[in-house]
């Protein structure tokens, strides 16, 4: 802690300098005084087993991630910048050769690579309620979305922009242009799953959505995006919020659209997704059902480097992405803070997909279920230390090619802790 201490007194006195040798610390001021400095650790151990042993998956590993958040200057337009870095190392050796998507994998060696490192800065500028933000970017939007499920986060280059500068409105817009996947320390181009063809590279994923209020109770967005030469995107949401006595309700209707785009390197693209959801919230207990179709011929289109489309409401370990698939799917969490256990939670979660569309194979289907514990210090010299245990049980019929569907339990045990300075 005194090493960290120091650094962070070392840091701060070498910004001043800077400032102040550019004339500007009056300014700047604030850049300092109103910044963040934090380090994030997280042990990570999973282990997937299939019933054909041969394919089981696991690693063990230690992640440490600093990141220096601004403030901004004092200037008509403000101006700040963060940076950070991730950086992993795998504790054990078992099942190091394959690839599992955790840690940086070389083909050529069939082995995973004992650690890796991820580097990023973002320039911020702000003018009355709109930023600009260029750089490394972690977005959580419908056309793109962090991956945070294995040790180290997904990442992304690009400009972004949010305005709240009218009413009730939110209006993001922006393009981004390379992914640095969970398991990989480098940036690269988007395209479709594991294609390696350097011929099916986008050149950017373009995109504009709108986040409106209409009312206290009633929100609506549309977000559009273009991934050049692959595919158009189009998303549609509607939440409603009411709270009875003492409940909390919410309804959630989205829509997605895709086809494909300019040279379609992937080929015509025809997939739509309709998925509902209620859920309900009294006292400790949150109860959580909802229904989700997919039309056309395409299972959602996904990017490479294992990105999520988190805005599906069944998005799981199996996802339920696949062409027609019709899921339905429930959840029930309970918060044990009213037994005198505050910062202990359980979840359950089960999921049902059928009517996958696939030549040649009938009554495709999948289930899921989760078993998820959650547990965070809420007080003393601990308070913050996160553990959590998720237990995952997939029941897949139909597996690649002509193969039997791979099924397989998954036990995932996180530890988490965060120093703020």
């Amino acid at each position: 802690m005194l090493k960290l201490n120091l650094l962070y007194r070392t840091q701060r006195v070498a910004l001043y300098t800077l400032f102040g040798c550019l004339s500007i610390d009056a300014a700047y001021a604030e850049f300092l005084e109103e910044s963040n400095t934090s380090i994030y650790l997280r042990n990570f151990y999973n282990e997937r087993d299939y019933e054909d042993t041969k394919h089981d998956l696991g690693s063990w590993s230690q992640a440490a991630s600093g990141r220096f958040e601004s403030g901004y200057s004092d200037t008509a337009l403000q101006v700040g910048l963060d940076f950070g870095f991730q950086y992993a190392l795998r504790l054990n050796d078992r099942y190091d050769e394959r690839l599992d998507t955790v840690f940086k994998y070389d083909k050529s060696k069939a082995q995973q690579a004992r650690d890796y490192l991820k580097l990023g800065a973002t320039l911020k500028l702000k003018y009355q309620n709109t930023e600009l933000k260029v750089g490394e970017l972690f977005p959580k939007t419908p056309v793109l979305f962090i991956d945070d499920s294995r040790q180290l986060v997904t990442t992304y280059a690009g400009v972004m922009l949010e305005s709240q500068d009218i009413q009730n409105l939110k209006l993001s817009a922006g393009r981004f242009t390379h992914v640095n996947a969970r398991d990989d320390d480098e940036y690269r181009k988007f395209t479709l799953g594991n294609s390696t063809d350097p011929n099916k590279r986008s050149d950017g994923l373009n995109f504009i959505g709108l986040d409106y209020k209409l009312t206290p109770n009633f929100t609506g967005s549309y977000w559009f995006g273009q991934l050049e030469d692959i595919y158009q995107q189009h998303y549609f949401n509607a939440v409603y919020t009411e709270k009875v006595n003492e409940t909390k309700l919410k309804v959630d209707a989205r829509y997605f659209n895709y086809k494909e785009d300019g040279d379609a390197y992937f080929g015509n693209i025809d997939v739509q997704s309709v998925g509902l959801q209620a859920s309900a919230q009294h006292g400790p207990n949150t109860f959580l059902a909802g229904v989700q179709k997919h039309f056309g011929e395409d299972n959602i289109p996904l990017l490479n480097g294992y990105v999520p489309q988190g805005y599906l409401q069944t998005w799981s370990a199996i996802a339920f992405y696949k062409a027609k698939e019709f899921t339905w799917h429930a959840l029930y969490s309970y918060d044990f803070k009213d037994h005198g256990v505050p910062g202990l939670k359980l979840t359950l979660r089960y999921l049902n997909g059928s009517d996958i569309y696939r030549a040649g194979f009938k009554d495709n289907k999948e289930t899921e279920k989760n078993l998820i514990v959650n547990y965070t210090v809420p007080e003393g010299w601990l308070k913050g230390l996160g553990v959590e245990w998720r237990y995952i049980d997939a029941d897949i019929k139909y597996g690649v090619g002509n193969l039997p569907g791979r099924d397989f339990v998954e036990n995932r045990f996180i530890t988490t802790y965060t120093f703020k300075f």
